[in-house]
């Protein structure tokens, strides 16, 4: 993934992060954090037709979103409240530059699980890149009021603040987003924070 400018642009939160960080921020679920996995097991019922998931979750690894698109949607016809489902789609969309229908997708995976952290973190980006930074600031703050450790959320919402103009704020944020970087073992996270708060000072 290119490097991208301060200001919020396409997968925002990532700057020189790797699809991976992007994936897991934006709400692709393949191999989320032990620690939140609870909640899309708990809010989704069994699936069926799970080889179409599979088959999504490749192609999104690969970078083939729009095949990822087909397989999800496919999928959800099957298995219409599925939270996973929604919300890798909504990734995938989002890569695509489908922001309305990222949005949308979020939106519905919400409503299936409304206190899940990493979806409101999703559209909180996908809010920054349409430069809705309030609804934004808003997704992030339900995102971190879900998971207090979620240093993703900490580090996004910095950003949506600092676009604002709240460099206060925006460094507040990073700092709590270095903190538990560093004390979940994220090196890369905890550099990349690090680095914004220097630019800061």
């Amino acid at each position: 993934m290119k490097p991208i400018q301060m200001a919020v642009t396409l997968i925002a939160l990532t700057s020189a992060f790797e699809l991976g960080r992007a994936q897991i921020a934006m709400g692709y679920v393949a191999n989320y954090e032990t620690e939140r996995q609870s909640q899309w097991s708990q809010a989704s019922p069994i699936p069926t037709n799970t080889k179409l998931l599979e088959q999504g979750h490749k192609k999104q690894e690969q970078e083939d979103f729009v095949g990822a698109i087909a397989d999800y949607t496919e999928f959800l016809k099957s298995n219409p409240n599925h939270v996973e489902g929604y919300s890798n789609r909504g990734f995938a969309r989002a890569m695509t530059n489908d922001l309305q229908g990222a949005i949308q997708d979020f939106n519905r995976a919400l409503e299936i699980s409304p206190n899940n952290a990493d979806v409101y973190n999703a559209r909180g980006n996908v809010n920054a890149m349409v430069g809705n930074l309030s609804a934004s600031i808003r997704d992030f703050n339900r995102a971190i009021r879900c998971d207090r450790n979620f240093a993703d959320a900490y580090y996004n919402r910095a950003i949506s603040r600092h676009s604002l103009g709240d460099r206060r704020g925006a460094k507040l944020d990073l700092s709590q987003a270095a903190k538990l970087f560093q004390q979940q073992k994220d090196l890369g996270g905890y550099q990349q924070a690090r680095e914004w708060i220097d630019k800061l000072k």
